[in-house]
């Protein structure tokens, strides 16, 4: 029979060369809406159906998600990874010392196996809960610092609670505190190779704690992203997540020396974390060696208890995530305000209105204010580590300063895309500079304050409060004013607008941290003449060197600071575009 372009239509659709391209079980409808042109890669799941037509899908079982979830991450990690090479340097470099740390920690579990089973049970039960304490806490600590898998961004996959859920405890395995924790489990289970059926046991608990601090984690993270969905929230859980790092020191120096004065109570402490969700899981072993199947039953039902709980509860917090995510939960609220807040503070100028913006980001912006929390925290930290020397003292006035004057030498990247406001107004480039400095120093005068005070209560050195002085000026004022100048010309990456300082910026090398070592010594090496000073005036014990060196610092460093703002912004006028282009990348 001839065809004719009349009856071409009727061509069956197995005979058309197109619906053959679109694949085995292609509709017929979604080749012949689509023309001769269609894209054979479009899957029928996503082709509109028509009226009456039953859509077939294939759904994926909770494995499957998983496994899918899984590859993601390792992915991303890959990628991350491989995407520059002084990060992958950096990844490996800080792999080698944690390894190192827990080939120690794997030794001493290797040993205690020698010891009596109790020894082993209090050990495993004390160093185990804060193992897993810690797996708990740090999700809230540090809220969108890793939001790889975040329900927020997979709210409008078709994946299951169950399975999203699954693949976020099979991730937790992808990545460096996954594989240490792995390989810390199976150093454990050497500590029971004393008793074969504790090692027995162990090899089970190992297992449930692998569950419970994964599951664990994943609980508190869900919590942690209903808690933190307020502004507010999270520049809290940021601010207390640096102020956890910068205190790590005191913190482990105050339980190493609380552990010597407590030893004879670690055992009933130990028995009483036993039967709590924390410990329950590390002592079953030493009560199958040694023969309490009650006790170790009764454990071992607390555990499978929490781990229930511990589901129940992220299942709860997914979907709840995940419906707010999907049907876009954040609602704006608003409050009237009268006035204009501190633009009413500053001259109506283009420096004061720069000064007044950048005051506002240091009260408000968890970037900025996270400095405000942390130098308290260093000046506690170098208090309590200080000794009988107080060399650390002596120190501490001069890093604040340092700091303090270094800090904005990231305003423009912490600007990103607003930075175009300063282009468009357009903001003369000294106003810009003299605006940063001017709000800085509002924030850093007290803060260098407080460095002096504590300096003086714990070294009483009045005799050397000028020469002091002297150097803080120089540092503080001197620093700005470099900072100021270099700044125009060089930006770093830092975390986008309304991230967490936590969060490590994309293309953030271990080059740009040496750069900012090195621009930290060069604002050292300039103050160098009142830091002189001031160790002549400590040798000699003159009074007049003290004095001499605070006016060479109060002058260097208005004179550093005065040079900088007007170069500084000669460079900004000429190059502005260039800096907005490249700050407006950094994600």
């Amino acid at each position: 029979m001839n065809r004719t372009p009349g009856n071409a239509d009727h061509t069956p659709d197995r005979d058309r060369p197109d619906a053959a391209v679109a694949g085995r079980g292609a509709a017929p409808w979604a080749v012949e809406s689509a023309g001769p042109g269609a894209d054979a890669a479009v899957p029928d799941s996503v082709r509109p159906s028509p009226s009456g037509q039953e859509r077939v899908t294939h759904r994926m079982g909770v494995l499957e998600e998983a496994r899918s979830l899984a590859s993601l991450k390792w992915r991303i990690l890959r990628n991350t990874l491989t995407r520059s090479t002084w990060v992958l340097v950096g990844t490996i470099l800080g792999g080698l010392y944690a390894l190192s740390i827990l080939g120690m920690l794997v030794t001493g579990m290797v040993f205690l196996g020698a010891e009596p089973l109790d020894v082993v049970t209090a050990s495993s039960v004390i160093v185990g809960s804060v193992v897993l304490l810690g797996w708990w806490v740090m999700p809230v600590l540090t809220a969108k610092a890793d939001a790889t898998l975040d329900p927020s961004r997979l709210a409008l996959f078709p994946l299951s609670t169950t399975g999203l859920l699954t693949g976020q405890v099979v991730g937790a395995l992808i990545g460096i505190p996954g594989v240490l924790t792995v390989i810390a489990l199976l150093g454990w289970l050497s500590t029971w190779r004393a008793s074969p059926a504790a090692l027995a046991a162990s090899v089970v608990c190992a297992v449930l704690a692998a569950l419970l601090a994964f599951t664990g984690a994943r609980c508190a993270s869900a919590l942690a992203a209903r808690i933190a969905r307020g502004r507010r929230s999270t520049e809290i859980i940021s601010i207390l997540s640096l102020l956890l790092i910068v205190l790590l020191g005191p913190i482990f120096a105050s339980v190493a020396t609380g552990v010597e004065r407590v030893w004879d109570r670690l055992p009933v402490w130990a028995s009483v974390l036993g039967w709590t969700p924390l410990g329950a899981v590390w002592a079953i072993p030493g009560d199958v060696g040694a023969g309490h199947w009650g006790a170790a039953l009764a454990r071992l039902a607390v555990v499978l208890v929490t781990l229930v709980v511990l589901v129940a509860v992220a299942r709860f917090a997914l979907e709840r995530a995940l419906a707010d995510a999907a049907g876009g939960a954040a609602r704006a609220t608003g409050r009237s305000v009268a006035g204009i807040g501190l633009f009413d503070r500053f001259p109506a100028a283009p420096w004061g209105a720069v000064a007044a913006r950048c005051l506002i980001y240091w009260l408000r912006d968890p970037r900025y204010s996270a400095s405000l929390v942390m130098i308290p925290a260093i000046s506690a930290a170098l208090w309590f580590l200080g000794g009988d020397s107080g060399f650390s003292m002596w120190l501490l006035p001069l890093m604040i300063a340092l700091l303090m004057s270094y800090a904005i030498s990231a305003d423009v990247s912490y600007d990103n895309t607003a930075f175009s406001l300063h282009l468009l107004a357009p903001v003369p480039g000294r106003a810009d500079r003299l605006g940063r400095v001017v709000a800085m120093l509002v924030v850093a005068t007290p803060l260098v304050a407080l460095g002096l005070v504590l300096w003086l209560v714990r070294l009483q050195q009045w005799h050397a409060l000028p020469a002091m002085l002297g150097a803080c000026a120089a540092l503080l004022l001197g620093g700005a004013g470099v900072v100021s100048v270099v700044s125009a010309r060089y930006t770093y990456p830092t975390p986008p607008p309304g991230a967490s300082p936590m969060k490590t910026p994309q293309g953030f090398t271990i080059l740009n941290l040496v750069l900012q070592f090195v621009l930290m010594g060069f604002m050292l090496l300039l103050a160098l003449p009142p830091i002189v000073l001031l160790f002549v005036h400590l040798g000699t014990g003159a009074a007049v060197w003290s004095w001499v060196a605070l006016a060479v610092g109060v002058v260097e460093g208005l004179v550093l600071l005065g040079i900088g703002v007007r170069v500084g912004g000669t460079w900004l006028d000429g190059r502005g575009p260039e800096l907005l282009q490249e700050v407006a990348g950094y994600r």
